[in-house]
């Protein structure tokens, strides 16, 4: 047993310990602390999956597992952070068809399907759409576990029909 645990009231040491900015998943940007919300959303703007990572990691660190663990269809349509040859690879191994846009610095780019590339607009309302809720917008939440619930908790009322839907 730990010495501080039998001569009474001190600080906890590393019990329980709750800090930290990985823990919370708040990284250093340019505007402070940040975070953010990687989200895989159908094509009537609806959530698959939400994720939350610092804000100084790039996005298609996570793309991977997102990816592979919960993109299905005919195409995944992403915009320019995810134009890597890793990403591109997995999505056709998985069979469907990448449209992403690519990246300014990209040798040869590959022809984009600007039909379908026109339905990325729908990610941009889902992102708009919980930043409605002033809890995910502003994040009161200190511990990345509660910001995750409380970004979940919105994401599934956005699964429910309109009000005027329901009432009509």
């Amino acid at each position: 047993m730990h010495y501080r645990c039998l001569c009474g009231s001190s600080t906890p040491g590393c019990f329980g310990w709750k800090r930290g900015i990985k823990e919370n998943a708040l990284g250093r940007s340019r505007g402070g602390f940040s975070t953010k919300v990687p989200a895989l959303v159908d094509t009537q703007g609806r959530p698959l999956h939400v994720e939350l990572t610092p804000g100084q990691q790039h996005d298609c660190t996570v793309a991977k597992e997102i990816v592979a663990a919960h993109a299905q269809g005919k195409a995944l349509i992403a915009d320019t952070a995810y134009d890597s040859d890793e990403i591109i690879a997995q999505v056709r191994a998985q069979q469907m068809k990448p449209v992403i846009c690519a990246h300014p610095r990209r040798n040869k780019k590959p022809r984009l399907d600007r039909k379908k590339y026109r339905k990325r607009y729908r990610v941009e309302v889902f992102f708009h759409d919980i930043k409605r809720f002033r809890a995910v917008a502003t994040r009161f939440e200190k511990r990345a576990i509660h910001y995750l619930s409380v970004v979940q908790l919105v994401a599934a009322l956005l699964w429910l029909p309109p009000r005027d839907a329901v009432l009509s």
